[in-house]
């Protein structure tokens, strides 16, 4: 009888515990696009191994689960930043397009051959003319930020839209010997090689003497470490970060982590690092009643 007793409570204190640790388990639902996605990935398994009761789930769209927070990457002005992305114009090397656009373009030749010419902007030239432009169409595509960074509207673009990630940009001019686009560096370079992958080629830009040398070699680790000490006209660098709601203490404890740990892996996935100084102004944001509020 005794033993019967025993193991009723035995079973009754299990099913508890387990009912207890459900409950006290988050789940974080994160809308990341596919250029930093790799990059969030990292930073959600090496977080779960010492905080195992926080899940994190990837969707796009919206999230079908209504109890899950949602932690979504965006270049917006109101985000905690974390990063800075950088975009350069591709084409395919030894392509048609690659000898039509050898020469360097500074940022009025450049909106020239991505845009529609204004009355009082410089003619482009017969070569430029045989150009194939691709462009995303996404909220997040680097066409988005290239256009706003050269003062035009993403409806200016000449050439194709191609819906979906930016990836497909890349899939897309590799197949027209007369295409070119813009991209992130994540999307450019290949990850371990450090170099641009798929036959890619960065268009020449008009920079100074270090600044073209660095171009030329195309090592992303030469280039990161160049757009963080120098600023362009020819290169659109942005903030990156995360909106959310911040009366989750589960979020804010993961964007905390990425504001202190993360940040050491941006420069492995092709991002720039914010200075110290902004970090701890992003950690004060979140600690900050009036933001939590929101």
């Amino acid at each position: 009888m005794k033993k019967r007793v025993y193991l009723i409570a035995l079973i009754l204190g299990l099913q508890f515990s387990l009912v207890a640790n459900a409950q006290q388990s988050e789940t974080i639902s994160l809308r990341i696009p596919e250029f930093a996605r790799p990059l969030v990935e990292k930073w959600t398994n090496d977080y779960q191994q010492h905080h195992a009761s926080v899940n994190f789930e990837f969707i796009k769209g919206k999230t079908q689960n209504a109890s899950a927070n949602v932690l979504e990457l965006t270049t917006d002005d109101e985000a905690v930043s974390f990063a800075r992305y950088a975009i350069l114009p591709v084409t395919i090397k030894d392509s048609e397009a690659a000898r039509l656009t050898s020469h360097r373009f500074n940022a009025k030749r450049l909106r020239s051959l991505f845009f529609v010419n204004d009355d009082d902007e410089e003619e482009e030239s017969k070569a430029e003319q045989k150009i194939h432009i691709y462009t995303g169409n996404s909220q997040l595509s680097a066409s988005r930020a290239y256009a706003l960074f050269l003062n035009q509207e993403v409806s200016n673009y000449k050439g194709k839209k191609i819906s979906g990630d930016d990836a497909f940009l890349t899939a897309a001019i590799s197949r027209d010997p007369l295409g070119v686009t813009v991209n992130y560096l994540s999307n450019i370079f290949d990850l371990e090689s450090r170099q641009p992958g798929s036959s890619l080629a960065l268009l020449p830009l008009d920079l100074d003497k270090h600044g073209r040398q660095v171009l030329d070699a195309a090592n992303l680790d030469e280039i990161i470490s160049l757009l963080e000490e120098q600023k362009y006209d020819v290169i659109p660098v942005g903030t990156v970060g995360f909106m959310y709601d911040h009366t989750d203490s589960a979020i804010n404890d993961f964007v905390n982590w990425v504001l202190t740990a993360g940040v050491c892996d941006l420069h492995q996935y092709g991002m720039l690092t914010l200075s110290q100084k902004e970090l701890t102004a992003q950690m004060q944001r979140i600690a900050g009643k009036d933001l939590a509020q929101k």
